[in-house]
């Protein structure tokens, strides 16, 4: 059971009341309702039941069905995603990953959830390391851990030999680290050759990886919960540093609590 499936709520609507309370983790969390009916599907009706705070308006909803559910009840799960300022002044932008679950932990239903938040604080960017931590693929997050790999001894051993870019993409969010010498030496949303390869996941995923209780991308690459396209052969050979970077990217977020 990962960190975030211990967290799960027990209301409808966490605590917080509105986008400055919000981090990524936070779970929204129904009881058990009847499963729906065989290719009727509920969850783009059922979705505001779980907003991520009060006062939050739907925006976009990427609905897919998934497996018909073996029991006679599902529960509706919604979990944060990301936190993103928005253009307009006093509001914020929240993903969330709402799910409709049976007893048996199928997922029926999924969609990926865009809300429009009100915000205390005039918020136009916030780039603090709670923040930046759970902000899987943006410039901001690749800065913040290039910092910790350049003290890291074993990453830059493992990446002594590599002349490249390495792509780390988090649904819509993608940024590249240049790699020489052993050394990341830019960070950019597109670096000039492009990345060697690219390592790509859901928003979703990201999350679960950073609060799992171990490092288990490997399993979850099994999975298929992540993919590597690319330049195979340099995937493979230094996969290590890859592993190194999602160690590093945890120990960062681990020190801020999803739902903190």
């Amino acid at each position: 059971m990962s960190a975030l499936d211990e967290r799960a709520a027990t209301s409808a609507v966490p605590e917080a009341a509105d986008f400055d309370g919000i981090r990524v983790g936070m779970v929204s969390d129904t009881g058990v309702a009847p499963a729906p009916a065989a290719g009727a599907p509920q969850l783009p009706v059922a979705v505001i039941q779980a907003p991520p705070v009060r006062d939050a308006q739907v925006t976009g909803i990427d609905w897919e069905a998934g497996a018909r559910p073996r029991s006679v009840g599902v529960r509706l799960e919604g979990i944060v995603t990301r936190w993103k300022p928005a253009r307009r002044r006093g509001r914020g932008r929240v993903h969330q990953d709402v799910r409709l679950v049976d007893a048996d932990g199928q997922v029926v239903e999924r969609a990926r959830v865009t809300w429009d938040v009100p915000a205390a604080s005039d918020v136009q960017d916030d780039e603090s390391a709670p923040r930046v931590a759970w902000d899987v693929g943006t410039v901001a997050w690749g800065k913040h851990l290039a910092a910790r790999l350049a003290a890291d001894e074993d990453f830059v051993s493992a990446v002594e030999t590599f002349d490249g870019s390495v792509g780390i993409r988090a649904g819509d969010e993608q940024v590249e680290f240049r790699i020489y010498r052993g050394r990341v030496i830019e960070v950019a949303r597109k670096t000039p050759e492009g990345p060697t390869f690219t390592i790509t996941g859901s928003e979703r995923a990201w999350v679960d990886l950073l609060a799992a209780g171990k490092n288990d991308l490997v399993a979850r690459l099994g999975r298929n919960e992540f993919r590597s396209t690319g330049n195979n052969y340099q995937y493979l050979r230094i996969f290590r540093a890859i592993m190194l970077m999602v160690d590093a990217a945890r120990l960062a977020a681990v020190k801020e609590k999803p739902s903190a």
